[in-house]
């Protein structure tokens, strides 16, 4: 799939309660406030730099009027909204088929219903595919998937914590995924026999130990940050991922202390906005910006 000079970004509107599933921590009462604090932040950033991006939203999270107010603005200035599932199922990919195609055009029909936009495109739920996952994808209308982070060192910090966990008797929501998922290249491509004609456009990892090029890797001026970007401005294709938490605070937002377990939230606030603005200008620079569905 050849492209030009290319900077696509997205965010995975991911609510606490899925972070608290990761960490096994207890459940606490649920708020809109991704949709309240975090989104805001996002889109004011990328309007500052002309961006426009990919939202991933879980459609359950309709039932606040914040979120849907929210989205309905981000997607007024010109942002994609996508699937990112009905219900955020870690195991997605596991589940049967009709569990599979209730999650996804399920999704896809209650985002559209409500925002009145199309919905072509998707992300699974902890980057992780399997074959009936994506024929549904094919199957039911979906034009791209965008879940494919090809980084065997994330792969490998996960599976190591979600291990360590369970052997301190502690249980994590997430799982490790498919490895061969994780070792797949970073240019966009079309599924083959499994979902014809559904195009994937990967994350990118840069360097020798394929880093993620997402908001936890750039949270701050660093020499990682800066070899990331270096490697980045590489690539003809460049897909950098944020998740909402990214621009949260847990004193500014009355977050919950325990949340402090995520590393972004160890960084201030205004140290991730600004590093994040100053990934997003260098790599945006000399490059076209279509949101996913555009490509």
């Amino acid at each position: 799939m050849a492209i030009p000079p290319t900077l696509c970004v997205g965010i995975d509107l991911d609510d606490l309660r899925y972070y608290r599933g990761i960490h096994a921590l207890p459940p606490a009462v649920e708020t809109p406030v991704v949709f309240e604090r975090a989104v805001p932040r996002f889109v004011d950033l990328c309007g500052r730099l002309g961006l426009r991006a990919t939202l991933f939203t879980i459609s359950s999270d309709l039932r606040w009027d914040e979120a849907r107010e929210s989205l309905a603005h981000a997607a007024r200035a010109g942002h994609e909204i996508a699937s990112h599932s009905r219900s955020h199922f870690y195991d997605l990919s596991r589940k049967e088929r009709r569990r599979i195609e209730a999650e996804v055009a399920g999704s896809r029909d209650d985002l559209q219903d409500a925002l009145g936009v199309p919905v072509v495109g998707f992300r699974g739920p902890g980057y992780n595919l399997s074959p009936t996952l994506l024929s549904v994808l094919a199957q039911t209308g979906f034009r791209y998937d965008a879940s494919i982070l090809p980084s065997p060192a994330y792969w490998a910090a996960r599976a190591a914590i979600i291990g360590g966990m369970r052997l301190a008797g502690r249980r994590s929501a997430s799982i490790p995924g498919r490895m061969r998922d994780f070792l797949r290249g970073r240019r966009p491509f079309v599924w083959g026999r499994v979902a014809p004609g559904l195009k994937e456009f990967p994350i990118t990892a840069c360097g020798p130990a394929r880093l993620p090029l997402i908001g936890t890797t750039l949270t701050r001026a660093s020499p990682m940050r800066d070899h990331l970007l270096w490697f980045a401005r590489r690539l003809p294709f460049v897909h950098l991922e944020f998740h909402a938490i990214d621009f949260l605070d847990i004193a500014q937002d009355g977050l919950d202390p325990a949340l402090a377990i995520e590393p972004a939230l160890g960084v201030p606030l205004a140290v991730r906005m600004d590093s994040y603005e100053h990934a997003l200008r260098t790599l945006g620079a000399g490059r076209q910006n279509p949101v996913l569905a555009a490509m």
